[in-house]
């Protein structure tokens, strides 16, 4: 093995939430990415993928934001917090360069990861994949919840265990609450939060505060969930440095899964971390 791991467990405001960090199994100080994944997963959808950062020399933090895994809380528009919280944890780690940290996230987690990369200073590299360009449909994601906690008695909903979360068509809730039941994830919503806390996660707006930091849009033009051509408006809107990979076919997880995609991320991550004297 050529990594080792710390289980850490580290604030957000009155939240505890967990992370795993990946460590390459040498010395030193290592160059290294806060890693977040997309609603309804955990740290371990995020798993390979901070392992093979580590085989590059790359330190992934690999975190469970609210509402998910072994966090505590329920889910809001306060992950762009917890993904600032756990920046500023991992900048202190002994082993980490706090000089050469960048944000790597999926989908909510890619929507966390631009509002971070806004507000810390000194991110180094941002890695958005398959990111929702506009969280204007929220509301409409969020009517079925309402009227399932009314139903319930209970503003706080936990799934998959009341059933699938309300995406769009019979056939993904099945399959989405299939592999969450398969997979052991779990995520907890408070119903009663105002929609309004997701407004600190605009893209469109997060997008211009973020400057030169160079930033890697990933997105697969199969993606039934979240349309590619947003993402490329998204990214049309950035400034310099930036680039974009979009790939043929696809789903919205491909950018996690074996292959070319997440090769590519992974390779213009470290590149980008490291800089042109220490590859």
């Amino acid at each position: 093995m050529k990594w080792h791991t710390e289980h850490i467990y580290f604030p957000s405001g009155d939240i505890k939430l967990h992370g795993v960090i990946y460590l390459p199994k040498t010395e030193g100080r290592f160059p290294g990415v806060v890693m977040c994944h997309g609603m309804a997963s955990d740290y371990r959808s995020m798993r390979p993928s901070a392992q093979q950062l580590a085989r590059k020399g790359i330190a992934a933090f690999a975190i469970d934001m609210r509402g998910h895994g072994m966090s505590g809380g329920t889910l809001d528009g306060g992950i762009g917090q917890d993904v600032v919280a756990a920046y500023n944890n991992f900048k202190n780690h002994t082993s980490v360069d706090a000089e050469r940290i960048g944000l790597a996230g999926h989908s909510l987690g890619a929507l966390a990861c631009l509002y971070a990369a806004s507000v810390v200073n000194g991110a180094k590299a941002l890695v958005l994949m398959s990111i929702p360009s506009d969280i204007g449909s929220m509301a409409e994601f969020w009517q079925p919840m309402r009227k399932e906690a009314e139903r319930l008695g209970t503003p706080v909903l936990e799934f998959p265990k009341i059933g699938p979360l309300p995406y769009y068509g019979w056939l993904n809730q099945q399959v989405s609450r299939a592999w969450m039941i398969f997979r052991k994830y779990k995520m907890r919503i408070d119903i009663e939060h105002d929609t309004e806390s997701w407004l600190s996660l605009l893209p469109l707006s997060n997008i211009d505060k973020i400057g030169d930091i160079p930033k890697l849009l990933i997105h697969s033009k199969g993606d039934k969930w979240l349309p590619y051509e947003k993402t490329v408006a998204l990214y049309e809107k950035a400034q310099q440095p930036k680039d974009m990979v979009l790939s043929e076919g696809g789903y919205h997880v491909t950018p996690l899964l074996p292959g070319s995609l997440r090769s590519k991320w992974i390779s213009w991550t470290a590149s980008t971390l490291k800089g042109k004297g220490d590859r």
